[in-house]
């Protein structure tokens, strides 16, 4: 282009910025166009040691997503979950002290159901094992693209154990057995567990070697707890209570517990069911429990006792669990994997560490006092930081979808691909909040179609919000309120902005109407057109919340 000047001679069109600064420099053309160069050569230089420096102070958000201590003659999937603002460029595994083992890329467990980071453990490639203390050690360390700090992960163990099954113990337990005639076989069951795990100890202590006991339970109603019977208490290796082959979970119930305590140190309980009971464990914070295949039932959403105190225990793993009808549902747990609530009246998940492919069905406070969240994190007022939710879907859920509070810090939480819906005609001012000193917050593949995000805390850094749809996204403060370049916001969707609030600096930003399948309906995939579609090169997960893969380019929201 070209303009016409004063002189009747073409001058080049400058571009206004450049023209105000020239002009602010000084008169001369030559002179100023150096020093609008030396001017952007600058800015550009800052704005790219800005981006080199985000997310360097930011530590890698890693879990473990496998229950340790468990009992292996075959080959093992081990697997870790992990974000960071920048990305992951490896997770390095260590199995035993060998070779360490780079693993680049997210790809499907088939153990978990899982896209997660992980390699095999083989036994038969470890060596001479102690038959007495069979353990083998996995280490894993993340490491972020770029800039940001490593997380090296706690140290977890297996237990090789022999694949003839010479160091298996089983143990018979039926409605209908005997603890006095019977003797432990198939075909003379014990009535209760208590007096399975007696025998379980006895035979240890005839061994030389490591004992892998599992109490088999026919169906019938039991009594939680040992009763001060003898049991076994080895701390790395689980005891397992489960429901006899072919039974199923509701046929074997835990409606008791006077009991007491079941006294083994790592509890499994395997395919079995429990009643408006509450457990407690043989040591506080020492004894572990693992509950798989299993089913709680409590007394209903307003009413009754917790199932356990998640302060009680040192680990806690629930791994395709159902529960249902209590106030809170699986709160504080180490890993929650498969895990559905279900009619509960306040929190689906609270300080729970690894949320993994998970669901809630319905909450609803009703004319209680209660403060409902889909997930919370509450510190009480201590500083916490690695908290992870990838892949959860809550529908019906008349509670605030995330909240924080009570933190004197909360860093490094992830949450990634997460569906939070509330009833679609709800008239209660629920939403989702965060309260508190942050570095490092991952939002990404989220979808709240019916409800706002509000920032109520802009002591923040090292955030990600993207591709992510909101109803609202707001805050309680005017202006920007975030430091310059605090919030990273790309490939996002807000339905409304009436009274947003939220000032920061967005890349490819679109806003109105979603273009869902079927509100009404509840389904929350993109239509063909959808603005939410095609939008993402490199998407932050390869699967939606669902599990499905996604397409490149990818849609946005919690749903492909």
């Amino acid at each position: 282009m070209t303009g016409s000047s004063p002189t009747g001679k073409d001058v080049m069109d400058r571009h206004p910025i450049a023209d105000s600064m020239i002009k602010r420099i000084c008169s001369g053309r030559f002179i100023g166009l150096i020093m609008y160069f030396i001017a952007c050569s600058t800015y550009l230089t800052a704005e790219i040691a800005r981006a080199e420096q985000t997310g360097q102070d930011a530590q890698v958000i890693a879990h473990w997503n496998v229950v340790p201590f468990q009992a292996i003659d075959a080959p093992f999937n081990v697997g870790v979950v992990a974000f960071h603002i920048n990305g992951i460029d490896r997770v390095e595994f260590q199995i035993n002290g060998g070779e360490i083992r780079n693993i680049t890329e997210m790809s499907h467990n088939p153990r978990t159901g899982t896209s997660e980071y992980w390699t095999t453990v083989d036994p038969t490639e470890i060596g001479a094992i102690d038959p007495r203390e069979p353990l083998i050690e996995i280490r894993a360390t993340a490491f972020p693209k770029k800039a940001g700090l490593k997380r090296e992960l706690p140290r977890i163990s297996l237990n090789v154990k022999a694949a003839d099954g010479r160091q298996d113990a089983k143990v018979w337990v039926s409605g209908n057995g005997d603890d006095v005639r019977g003797d432990g076989s198939e075909s003379k069951p014990f009535r209760q567990p208590a007096r399975a795990l007696r025998l379980l100890k006895e035979v240890e202590d005839r061994r030389n070697d490591a004992v892998f006991g599992t109490i088999y339970l026919k169906k019938g109603n039991y009594i939680w707890g040992s009763a001060g019977e003898p049991s076994p208490t080895a701390d790395t290796r689980w005891v397992n209570i489960s429901a006899a082959p072919g039974v199923k979970p509701d046929d074997v119930m835990f409606m008791s517990t006077k009991g007491g305590r079941f006294q083994p140190l790592l509890l499994k309980i395997t395919g079995a069911s429990f009643e408006s009971i509450s457990v407690t464990p043989s040591k506080n914070k020492v004894s572990q429990l693992w509950l798989e295949n299993s089913n709680i039932y409590g007394a209903g959403p307003w009413e009754g006792e917790a199932f356990y105190h998640g302060s009680n225990w040192q680990g806690l793993y629930f791994t395709n669990v159902f529960i249902s009808d209590f106030v809170n549902g699986a709160t504080h747990l180490t890993l929650a994997r498969n895990v559905t609530v279900s009619n509960i009246g306040s929190d689906a998940f609270s300080g729970t560490r690894l949320v993994v492919n998970s669901e809630v069905n319905g909450i609803d406070r009703g004319e209680t006092q209660f403060h409902p969240d889909v997930y919370q994190i509450y510190c009480g007022r201590k500083s916490l930081e690695n908290f992870i939710v990838y892949g959860l879907v809550a529908r019906d859920a008349e509670a605030q979808g995330i909240f924080s509070g009570g933190c004197s810090s909360l860093d490094n939480v992830a949450v990634v691909n997460a569906l939070l819906v509330r009833p679609l005609f709800s008239n209660q001012p629920l939403l989702s909040q965060w309260n508190v000193k942050s570095n490092h917050l991952i939002l990404s593949g989220i979808t709240m179609p019916n409800s706002t995000f509000l920032w109520r805390n802009n002591d923040v850094r090292n955030v990600l919000i993207e591709g992510s749809v909101f109803y609202r996204l707001s805050t309680t403060f005017k202006g920007y309120g975030f430091e310059e370049g605090a919030i990273s916001s790309r490939h996002n969707h807000i339905i409304d902005t009436r009274g947003t609030g939220m000032r920061v600096n967005d890349t490819d930003i679109t806003t109105g109407d979603a273009g869902f399948v079927d509100d009404d309906k509840g389904d929350f995939r993109p239509v063909p057109g959808s603005p939410l579609r095609n939008r993402i090169d490199n998407p932050f997960s390869a699967v939606d919340a669902m599990g499905q893969p996604r397409k490149v380019p990818s849609s946005i929201g919690a749903l492909e």
